[in-house]
C-alpha cells in the first residue's frame, strides 16, 4: 500500500490544477480524478513561472521548469515530465522542496532505435543529397550516373563491411545492436565509459579509444552529463577512419558541434547525421553545423539533420500517454510505491533521488 500522501490542495481549492506547458508535442490523456486543467501549447522560459504559480501539477518536456519557478508556483507537488530527457532538471533541489518527479523513461526506444537506421541509409546512400540532384539538375540524363557523388566514384560499403560502434549501451543502444546484428554489420563494438584504463575495461566492452578508431559507423546514444559533454570533439574526429559516419540520437553538446563541422568541411570523416542540436529549435546559423546559405556561407558537406523527431511515432505516443497519466494518478491517489519500491515512471519522490 501507498506509504506517502500527496500535499494538501491550496486552501479554497477543492480540486487539482494541472498546468501542461507544452502541448503541441503530445496530445493530454483523459486524467481520472477531478481537476481543471490549462492547456499551453509552448511556453517559453521566461512564461513559465507565471503560468504554473498556481498548479498543484505540472506537465513539462524540454522546457525546463526551474527551482526559480518553484519558487513562484509554492503549490506545485508533482512535475510530471512527457519525455526521456531530462537533463535541464535540478534533481537535488526538486528533492529538496519534496516535489515528486516522473519521466517516460525507455517510452521512445523503439522509434529512436529505427530513426538509426533512417540516418545511417540516408548518409551512406546519400538518399538526401540524391534526391534532391535528381529534382533539381539535369545531371542523370546529362551523365547517365550520379555515382560520380562518391569520392572517385567509390561505393560505399554495405551493411556486411560496417564495424557499428556503439557509444552508450542502455535500452536504445542494446536495440541499436541488435538492429544491427540483424542487418549483418560485420562487426559491433560496446564502448566503456572514456577514460577507462584497459585493464578496467567490463566484459564484452571496448576500450572508448578503440571503438572510435575502428569503427566505420559510430551510433551516439549516451545520456548527456557533465561527463559526456563533448565526448566526441576534435580528438577524437581525427582518429577517426576517413569513410566513417558518426550518428548522434542523443542529445546535443555530447558531440561537439564546431568540431564536427570542421571535420566534415575537411573531409576527416565520411558523413554525419544528428536528431539533435546543443541549441534547439536549431535553424540557419544557429550552429556551425547549419550555416546560413542566404548570406553566402557555404553548406557543411555529408551532413544529414532531423529536427528532433526521431520519437515521434504512433508506439512513442501511446507510451508516453500511459506513462503519464500512470504517473500522474498515482501520485494523486499517494499509490507511487507498491511493494516497498517505486513504479518505474518515478525519478524523484518524497524527498529522494531515484534516478
Amino acid at each position: 500500500m501507498a506509504t506517502f500522501k500527496p500535499p494538501p490542495l491550496p486552501t479554497g481549492k477543492d480540486k487539482h490544477h494541472v498546468v501542461v506547458l507544452e502541448a503541441k508535442h503530445v496530445p493530454m490523456p483523459r486524467f481520472d480524478f477531478p481537476h481543471t486543467i490549462d492547456l499551453h501549447p509552448l511556453t517559453k522560459q521566461h512564461e513559465v513561472a507565471e503560468r504554473i504559480k498556481d498548479a498543484t501539477i505540472v506537465i513539462a518536456c524540454v522546457t525546463p521548469v526551474t527551482p526559480a519557478d518553484l519558487d513562484v508556483a509554492k503549490h506545485v507537488g508533482c512535475l510530471a515530465i512527457m519525455a526521456v530527457g531530462m537533463a535541464w532538471l535540478n534533481k537535488e533541489e526538486f528533492a529538496k522542496r519534496g516535489v515528486t518527479v516522473t519521466n517516460c523513461a525507455g517510452a521512445n526506444v523503439e522509434a529512436v532505435s529505427e530513426h538509426f537506421l533512417a540516418l545511417y541509409f540516408a548518409l551512406r546512400k546519400k538518399v538526401v543529397e540524391i534526391d534532391r540532384t535528381v529534382k533539381e539538375t539535369d545531371e542523370w540524363r546529362q551523365e547517365g550516373t550520379v555515382t560520380n557523388h562518391w569520392e572517385s566514384r567509390k561505393p560505399p560499403p554495405g551493411c556486411g563491411q560496417e564495424v557499428l560502434g556503439i557509444l552508450g549501451y542502455g535500452t536504445i543502444g542494446k536495440r541499436i545492436a541488435l538492429l544491427g546484428k540483424a542487418l549483418g554489420f560485420a562487426e559491433i563494438l560496446i564502448a566503456d565509459r572514456k577514460g577507462a584504463t584497459a585493464e578496467a575495461t567490463k566484459e564484452g566492452r571496448t576500450p572508448f579509444d578503440e571503438v572510435v578508431k575502428r569503427s566505420s559507423t559510430l551510433a551516439v546514444c549516451a545520456p548527456l552529463t557533465k561527463d559526456t559533454v563533448d565526448l566526441i570533439s576534435e580528438s577524437e574526429l581525427q582518429s577517426m577512419r576517413k569513410e566513417a559516419l558518426v550518428i548522434n540520437l542523443a542529445r546535443g553538446g555530447i558531440v561537439n558541434e564546431a568540431a564536427l563541422a570542421r571535420a566534415l568541411t575537411s573531409g576527416q570523416v565520411a558523413g554525419a547525421a544528428t536528431d539533435v542540436l546543443e541549441t534547439e529549435p536549431g535553424g540557419p546559423g544557429s550552429t556551425p553545423l547549419l550555416p546560413d546559405l542566404s548570406k553566402g556561407e557555404p553548406a557543411i558537406p555529408n551532413f544529414v539533420i532531423s529536427p528532433h523527431i526521431a520519437w515521434f511515432t504512433q508506439v512513442t505516443i501511446i507510451n508516453y500517454q500511459q506513462m503519464l497519466k500512470e504517473g500522474v494518478e498515482r501520485w494523486v491517489a499517494g499509490s507511487l510505491i507498491q511493494d516497498g519500491k517505486v513504479i518505474h515512471a518515478v525519478c524523484i519522490h518524497d524527498g529522494k533521488i531515484y534516478r
